[in-house]
C-alpha cells in the first residue's frame, strides 16, 4: 500500500480545521471510499468513490483547500 506523508502546511491546515469544526474523513462503501467533509455539522459526501491511497491523499487536499479558502480570506 503507497503511504503519502502530507506536508508542513497540509498539518498546520488540518489543526486549523479541527479547531474550527471542520473535519473530512472517509466513509467505505461497497464500491469503495468516499470522502466526507463536515464543516460546522453541514455534511457533504463526495460523489466519486476513491481507492485507500486515494482517499487519505484526498482528505489532505480538502483540508488544505478549506484552509486556503477560509483563512486566507
Amino acid at each position: 500500500m503507497a503511504k503519502y506523508i502530507p506536508t508542513e502546511e497540509e498539518q498546520k491546515a488540518m489543526q486549523w480545521c479541527i479547531k474550527n469544526d471542520i473535519k473530512v474523513a472517509v466513509l467505505p462503501t461497497k464500491f469503495g471510499l468516499k470522502v466526507d467533509i463536515n464543516n460546522r455539522g453541514k455534511k457533504t459526501v463526495s460523489p466519486n468513490t476513491y481507492t485507500n491511497a486515494e482517499a487519505l491523499k484526498k482528505c489532505w487536499e480538502l483540508y488544505l483547500y478549506i484552509y486556503k479558502k477560509y483563512w486566507y480570506v
